[in-house]
C-alpha cells in the first residue's frame, strides 16, 4: 500500500484559520501536522510508500527516509486532478492500494490509520468528515477506475461515481481520522483540550 499525503503550497495553507492564525503560525501548524502524519505512517509495516504532493519542494526534501517520495504538482493541477494523475502513476510503479490522507487532522493517531486499513475489504472505502461532507481519508484498490471526487460534498460525490462504475464502497466513522480542521469552531474545540499546542506555534 502506497500513502499519498497533499500538501498546499504554504502561501495558501490552512487559510481559513487567517483569524486565529498569523501566515507564520499557520506554516508551523502544517508543518508540525505534516510530521505527525508520516510518523504515524511511517510505524505500519503495510505503508511501502509515502508520497508527497507539494510544490514546497526545500522544506519536503528534509524528510529523510527511504520510504518518502517528494511529487511536485509542475502543472499545477487541481487537488482532483493531482491525486488522479498520482494514482495513476502509482498504479504504474506496482503499488496494488492507495491510501490518500488529508493532514489537518490534528487527533489522528496511528491505531486510527490501523483501523482504516483493517476495516478495508474491497473497492473504496472513505473515512466520514464530522461536519461538511468531505473526504478525510480514503484506501482504493488499485486500479483507478473512476474520477476522485474532492471538494464540496465529497464523499456522497465519491460513494456514487464508485457505485457508477461498479466499485464495492463503504464509509467509515473513524474519530481521528473524521475530525479535520476545518474552521475556526475546530480550531477552538482542538485547542481546549491542547492548549500546549500554541505554545508550538509562536
Amino acid at each position: 500500500m502506497w500513502a499519498i499525503i497533499p500538501i498546499n503550497s504554504f502561501k495558501k495553507t490552512m487559510t481559513r484559520l487567517s483569524e486565529v492564525l498569523n501566515a507564520n503560525q499557520r506554516i508551523k501548524l502544517t508543518k508540525l501536522l505534516t510530521q505527525q502524519i508520516i510518523d504515524h505512517l511511517l510505524g505500519i509495516p503495510e505503508i511501502e510508500k509515502i508520497v508527497l504532493l507539494t510544490n514546497e519542494t526545500e522544506w519536503a526534501q528534509s524528510f529523510d527516509d527511504k520510504k518518502i517520495i517528494l511529487k511536485a504538482n509542475q502543472d499545477r493541477l487541481s487537488l482532483k486532478e493531482n491525486i488522479n494523475q498520482t494514482a495513476d502513476w502509482l498504479w504504474e510503479k506496482g503499488a496494488k492500494k492507495m491510501l490518500y490522507l488529508s493532514i489537518d487532522l490534528p487527533l489522528a493517531l496511528k491505531d486510527d490509520v490501523l483501523d482504516l486499513i483493517n476495516q478495508h475489504r474491497n473497492g473504496l472505502t472513505l473515512v466520514i468528515a464530522n461536519k461538511d461532507g468531505g473526504t478525510n481519508a480514503l484506501i482504493l484498490d488499485m486500479p483507478r477506475s473512476f474520477p476522485f471526487q474532492f471538494g464540496e460534498n465529497s464523499l456522497e460525490k465519491h460513494l456514487a461515481e464508485a457505485k457508477k462504475f461498479g466499485v464495492e464502497t463503504q464509509a467509515l466513522n473513524i474519530h481521528g481520522l473524521s475530525f479535520d480542521l476545518d474552521d475556526i469552531d475546530d480550531w477552538n474545540h482542538l485547542i481546549a483540550t491542547n492548549k500546549s499546542l500554541l505554545n508550538k506555534l509562536d
